[in-house]
């Protein structure tokens, strides 16, 4: 009987230590409302292992042009999460924005496929089957206006 108690007083326990922890996350590993991201950017770097190299410091340093928020947010408004993977990459884009706390995170975009990668979450998304060819033509249209 007392051992049932106690492995009772510590199950209450770890799922008491599990909620409370979800709620004070730090607000840097919150999921994050894509809504509600702003000053979207695309840069002239393509060349995959500097793209993934570079920090989130020196994108400042970079030629790039904005990109749209409101055609942004309307593209990653239909994105979802996938799992951990590693994608074969076949060129990407770089791109970055911030949130509504003013951070500056950096993006990686896939040419081909309709996914990028969030540095700052280690997390891969998928853009709406619906959106892809025309979430591509976008990336790759902005790009190419890059001077």
């Amino acid at each position: 009987m007392k051992y049932n108690i106690l492995i009772l007083i510590l199950i209450g326990t770890v799922a008491y230590s599990r909620a409370t922890n979800k709620q004070s996350c730090p607000a840097h590993m919150r999921p994050l409302s894509w809504d509600s991201t702003k000053n979207w950017r695309i840069y002239k770097l393509h060349t995959f292992n500097r793209v993934v190299r570079i920090s989130v410091d020196s994108l400042r340093f970079l030629g790039g042009i904005a990109l749209n928020d409101d055609s942004m947010h309307i593209y990653l408004s239909g994105c979802k999460e996938l799992p951990k993977l590693n994608p074969v990459w076949m060129g990407c884009y770089l791109a970055s924005y911030e949130t509504t706390d003013g951070h500056l995170r950096k993006a990686i975009i896939s040419h081909y496929a309709g996914f990028f990668y969030s540095d700052s979450d280690k997390t891969f998304f998928e853009i709406g089957s619906q959106d892809q060819q025309a979430w591509l033509n976008y990336i790759s249209g902005s790009y190419l206006k890059i001077p």
